[in-house]
């Protein structure tokens, strides 16, 4: 309950704060500095867990309908890049215009 995903659907809604495949993961969240710090938590204390290591060179926060500024004060703390919409996640374009021939 500490990080807030986001509430999808209206007659039995779920929440959905990630998607994994292998080993890449895309998570969602609300824009909050709580959900930064418990991010930043979790992926550190993934690593001293398990061993591995997480690129955070690699990561990126990207934002929609949030504020440039927020979103490099946020990329800083989580030591990744900005990056913007639409972005490529497995092959497949997250936030493109399905109306397009280039989709």
């Amino acid at each position: 309950k500490l990080f807030t995903g986001y509430r999808i659907g209206t007659v039995s809604p779920t929440d959905v704060s990630h998607l994994q495949f292998a080993d890449d993961t895309l998570l969602l969240g609300v824009k909050s500095w709580a959900n930064v710090r418990t991010l930043r938590g979790v992926l550190v204390l993934f690593e001293a867990v398990s061993g591995l290591k997480v690129n955070f060179h690699r990561s990126m926060l990207v934002g929609v309908n949030v504020a440039e500024s927020w979103l490099l004060e946020a990329a800083a703390v989580l030591g990744c890049s900005v990056g913007r919409v639409p972005f490529m996640y497995l092959g497949l374009p997250i936030g493109s215009d399905p109306r397009r021939l280039s989709f």
